[in-house]
């Protein structure tokens, strides 16, 4: 039964319903005395929804937050280095990464998401100068027209490509580097052991589909000329892993040993 601040109840399917796992492990990392990222808006977040958080228990949040954290890192670089830069956070959900980074005033700043998921958003999130959100699947063309061209920018699309198709992943790198004339991209990739290994649970929790696979990276390079890649990052061979309990601590440097489980996700930051 709902409690009575959970005002707002759930509907989300497939992989909107994905950015549940995401809020939660966000969420649950800013009540530890360890805490990676210190999301206080997460928790906030989660705690006016209506949704039964049991059943995506059994993610692999450290990922999440590991994922997050260097995604942060990427972006608050480039923002020292482009003070009057544009940050496009495509597949956003309810993700709370700008009022984590509190980018200055002089940034502009587009969160885009389906339609139900801003929808979702607009209740804990508002726009002012500086920063807006865009209601569309990023598959179709048309929402980049709202955003200048004239600026260098940096898109973040963290756990979000690996529901595209390959050919669908490769039209919209190819939109983007056609689009804006210079920045960044940061995005993870999972390889064809990790897609495998959780897709049942995937499809039995929220109904959702992992599609794009990558083993090897040249794969990736290929999809855009334009794009060079500047570092990769296994997952498992993250500087963050020291701030984890010292259990899991162990248990991931060693999978950073054994390629197959090494690389079941990177962490990807492109330049073009």
């Amino acid at each position: 039964m709902a409690g009575p601040n959970k005002t707002h109840k759930i509907h989300l399917t497939e992989e909107k319903e994905t950015l549940l796992i995401t809020l939660q492990a966000k969420a649950l990392d800013s009540r530890s005395k360890h805490t990676i990222l210190n999301d206080k808006k997460a928790e906030a977040i989660l705690r006016m929804l209506d949704y039964d958080f049991e059943k995506i228990n059994q993610f692999g949040n450290e990922i999440m937050l590991m994922r997050a954290k260097q995604m942060d890192t990427w972006l608050e670089a480039f923002i020292g280095q482009y003070p009057y830069a544009t940050v496009l956070n495509l597949g956003c959900g309810l993700d709370t990464r700008i009022t984590r980074i509190q980018p200055p005033s002089t940034v502009s700043w587009y969160d885009v998401d389906f339609p139900e998921v801003i929808e979702l958003r607009k209740n804990f999130f508002s726009e002012h100068e500086g920063y807006k959100m865009i209601a569309s699947s990023v598959n179709d063309p048309g929402w980049l027209e709202q955003i200048p061209q004239n600026k260098p920018i940096m898109i973040i699309m963290e756990g979000m490509l690996e529901y595209l198709t390959e050919d669908e992943v490769k039209s919209l790198l190819n939109r983007l580097t056609d689009y804006f004339p210079h920045g960044q991209m940061a995005f993870d990739v999972m390889n064809a052991f990790a897609v495998r290994s959780g897709k049942e649970e995937l499809k039995e929790t929220t109904g959702a589909v992992h599609k794009w696979m990558v083993d090897d990276l040249k794969d990736v390079d290929r999809l855009d000329p334009k794009l060079q890649r500047i570092t990769e990052v296994s997952i498992f061979k993250s500087t963050f892993i020291r701030q984890l309990p010292m259990k899991t601590r162990l248990l991931y440097s060693a999978m950073g040993l054994i390629p197959t489980f090494r690389n079941m996700m990177r962490l990807l930051l492109y330049k073009f």
